[in-house]
Parts: structure tokens; sequence; C-alpha cells
């Protein structure tokens, strides 16, 4: 972004000082926690990419790819601008959209604004939900959207995530330790830690081959998860691909390079 604060809407992007991102919640510049409260996007954004290799708190698996900040609520409670910072992402030139929350209604707004962002060149990547039920959980369940369910150590489901045909792939949502508000951290569980992880990955994968076309990254990620059926026989076909494997899906983005060979 290349709007310095006190510099008005120098990119034209229809944004003020938005240097640091956007507070689409309140309509402000500001898009940091108001309170300790607001601690479930900074730990989801740790999980994606806390800067790695410096020997302090938590080292993310997007390798502290950069992070482009979005506070999608007024309230502390629940999201009430979510497709609104899915709009800002995809028009700013966000490569991949993390989508920690949603409900289970689907709205055809909500499958255009993932359309949208899926024509910007977005990988869009959405938490399953945490009512441990197989019916669909809106934006993870739209066209054009990965929905990621959450496993526990050992690769089992976890107990709380949600399950069924729709669910694209899974990784780790059980006791994930990471930032939370004012330099402090902490562990949470959920399908929203989960989402980022494969968020982090899918950042990652870009950073090794950013020409990579997006149904290629997508490809190299589900075919490369884990297979988890094993420890969840109860869940054949309902945890998605399996659970991600960070080595192997960049081994295949490594395949993807056309490098000269080093004399």
């Amino acid at each position: 972004n290349n709007d310095p604060v006190g510099g008005g809407d120098n990119d034209a992007n229809g944004y003020i000082d938005d240097l640091n991102g956007w507070d689409v919640g309140d309509d402000d510049n500001n898009p940091n926690p108001t309170t300790s409260a607001y601690d479930h996007g900074t730990h989801v954004a740790g999980i994606s990419s806390a800067r790695s290799n410096n020997s302090t708190g938590v080292a993310s698996i997007g390798f502290s790819c950069k992070l482009m900040c979005v506070k999608a609520t007024s309230t502390p409670v629940s999201i009430t601008n979510g497709y609104d910072g899915i709009v800002y992402a995809a028009a700013n030139g966000a490569n991949v959209i993390n989508m920690s929350w949603g409900g289970p209604t689907y709205t055809t707004t909500g499958q255009n604004v993932c359309n949208y962002a899926w024509s910007q060149n977005c990988v869009l990547i959405a938490a399953a939900g945490n009512d441990n039920v197989s019916s669909q959980f809106y934006p993870a369940a739209f066209n054009n959207v990965i929905s990621v369910a959450a496993t526990q150590s050992g690769d089992a489901k976890a107990s709380f995530s949600n399950y069924e045909a729709w669910i694209d792939v899974s990784a780790p949502g059980n006791n994930i330790y990471s930032t939370t508000v004012g330099a402090t951290y902490g562990n949470k569980s959920g399908t929203s830690m989960a989402s980022p992880m494969v968020a982090g990955l899918a950042g990652l994968m870009w950073s090794l081959n950013p020409g990579m076309a997006k149904a290629d990254l997508i490809n190299c990620l589900l075919s490369t998860a884990t297979n988890i059926n094993a420890a969840n026989p109860g869940y054949i076909g309902q945890l998605g691909s399996g659970r991600i494997n960070a080595a192997a899906a960049m081994s295949c983005v490594s395949a993807t390079l056309s490098n000269p060979p080093v004399a």
C-alpha cells in the first residue's frame, strides 16, 4: 500500500491513510485491536505469519509473509463486516485471504463477494465452523473458497470441528499457541486457528513461486495433504484431502520452477 498517513488518498483506492490496513467495521485507518477483547484476529494473524527466526514468541507457518491487516468488526463478540473486509483485501492486492468467521446461512451477496475476490486472483481460505455438525458453514462452503476443518494431536478430527464432503482440507486447530493483544501469547482452539494455518502455507508457497497460477497452487496444497483416514475411521471422506503437509506442498511448488541448473 502506498498511502502514507497524513498524505490523503495518495494511491486513489478510496481509503485515506490506509498505510497499515483498514478497519471496515468502524470505517477508519486503524486496524489495531481497540481493547484486549479483540484478540481473535491477533491470534489468527500470528498463526498465519508471525515473524519467524527472531527468538521471540512463536514461529509461524507463513515465515514472515507480509500481512494486510483488516479489522472486519465493530464488536469483539461477532464479525459484523466480514464481506466488506474481503472486498477491501481483494481490491488492494491481497494474494491470500483468510476468513476465520462465518455462519450457517447462504447468501447470494456472500457468494458474489467471494467470486469477486476470486476474480482478483485471490486464494480464499475459510474456517469450517465449530459446531461438530455436517451442515454447511459460510463463507467456507461457498464456491471458490477452500474450507478448512480442524485436527488435534495425532491427526484426529478436533471434537468441535464441522465435517462432511464439502470440506476441502484439514489443519491443526486445537490448543494452538499464538500472538494475543499487547505483546502477549496464548492458546486458542477452533477452525479459526486451522484456517490461518492453511492461509500461511498458501502464502509461503506463493513466496517460493510468485508467478504460480492460482489453480496450480491450490492443487499443490490439496494434493500433498497427508491422509488421515486411519485416525478418523468415522469421518472417511469428510475431512477433505487430509491434513496439510507444508514440506510436501513446498516440494510440489518447487517442481514448478524452471530455474537453470547451477554450475
